[in-house]
């Protein structure tokens, strides 16, 4: 592969041109619906990633399309995006989810008071939710604890994150955007001349843009210092463990405030239980607690007590990109911010912080309406209402991989 496949004009740096320059970085969720939006406005995009389509923090997450309920309490905006976003995507992308549905578990030992708190945040939130009796629940989940005092149904489900980015990516290379992944960015400068490595093949190309956006999640400051500049992002580890067996057909959360180890998604043949919480400082370097896999199990089966009957299939770490805040953890919000770095001497380079891949879309949105802004190009956003190519289209337009 030459230089000139991987990125057409090579060495030759451009000036501001129509239509403007853009090139995103990160394959994730995020990277990907950013492209495409980009694209649907009508601007150049080149994606860049340093490994395969969500081989990141998407691809290694408990893939809960979230209805915002687990947030309604603690975080009442991001639980709105959320519900803004299930009801969005589904209608967009319909061929990445099971609409399984959720449930809300409420055992002996439930807080009463926060029961109320939950019914009411989720009302304020519009999130629908459904109380089923105990007798209702414990036939449609067997397993399920059988001291189980009733559950609220709420609109959850699971999404594959390889067809959910790969959805956003086929939509962007059938309006041009060319996906390049195996392609590391080493340096930015403040012109935002970018060096990007292909590894495959060894090459460096360096190439001019007019915007570069950074949505690499939690290397997103990793990403920052190539350029000098720095994004409060603070990467948070979870552990999750994932069992043989289609435990549960419903999404189960323990009706309490978010904690480790309080949720189990049913993917297929499989459940992932997940997830513990701390901070790391580097996303490609986490080593997994021995005491979180028990802490999970021990959490895991107060929903459901035969849990450790079932064979482990596998134990994963990823981070999550959250922003840095005072609180830190749980408490810090899974809301999201588009940082322009301009003030920090970089004009035209923008990081994504925060965020989760149920309001991927939303992210994506505005991030593109900041950088539009940016560059005078009156473009509206239309991913809420087109509908997006199926991830099986991917190999008729992409030929850049």
């Amino acid at each position: 592969m030459t230089a000139d496949q991987i990125l057409p004009e090579g060495k030759n740096l451009v000036p501001i041109s129509t239509p403007p320059q853009i090139l995103v970085i990160g394959a994730g969720s995020t990277g990907s619906a950013v492209a495409y939006d980009f694209a649907l406005r009508g601007l150049s995009v080149t994606l860049v990633e340093r490994g395969g389509v969500a081989s990141g923090t998407t691809g290694h997450n408990q893939a809960q399309l979230h209805s915002g309920a687990r947030y309604a309490v603690i975080d009442p905006l991001a639980a709105r995006e959320c519900i803004q976003e299930n009801t969005i995507l589904k209608n967009i992308c319909p061929n990445c989810f099971e609409l399984n549905g959720g449930f809300f578990v409420e055992l002996p030992e439930t807080d009463k008071t926060y029961r109320e708190k939950f019914l009411h945040s989720c009302q304020e939130c519009h999130i629908p939710v459904t109380p089923f009796s105990r007798e209702n629940t414990l036939r449609l989940e067997p397993n399920l604890n059988p001291d189980t005092v009733m559950a609220y149904y709420v609109p959850e489900g699971t999404f594959d994150p390889y067809r959910l980015c790969l959805s956003f990516l086929t939509s962007a290379a059938s309006l041009g955007a060319k996906i390049f992944t195996f392609c590391e960015v080493t340096e930015i400068s403040p012109d935002l001349t970018v060096t990007i490595y292909h590894r495959p093949s060894h090459q460096k190309i360096e190439k001019k843009f007019d915007t570069v956006v950074n949505a690499t999640g939690p290397w997103v400051n990793k990403t920052a210092k190539l350029a000098g500049v720095t994004a409060p992002v603070e990467p948070s580890a979870g552990v999750m463990i994932t069992l043989r067996g289609r435990i549960c057909n419903h999404v189960l959360n323990l009706l309490a405030s978010p904690d480790d180890g309080d949720i189990i998604v049913p993917q297929r043949s499989s459940v992932i239980i997940g997830t513990t919480s701390w901070t790391v400082d580097d996303p490609d370097d986490i080593q997994i607690p021995p005491d979180h896999i028990e802490k999970l199990f021990l959490v895991a089966e107060k929903l459901i007590p035969s849990i450790r009957n079932y064979p482990v299939r596998g134990i994963m770490a990823s981070a999550r990109p959250l922003m840095r805040t005072n609180t830190g953890g749980r408490s810090t919000t899974r809301g999201f911010y588009c940082q322009h770095h301009i003030e920090q001497g970089v004009p035209g380079l923008f990081s994504v912080i925060g965020g989760k891949t149920t309001t991927a879309r939303l992210m994506a949105e505005k991030t593109c309406n900041d950088v539009c802004a940016y560059l005078n190009w009156d473009v509206p956003c239309k991913t809420a209402e087109m509908r997006l190519l199926s991830y099986r289209e991917w190999h008729r337009f992409n030929h850049y991989l």
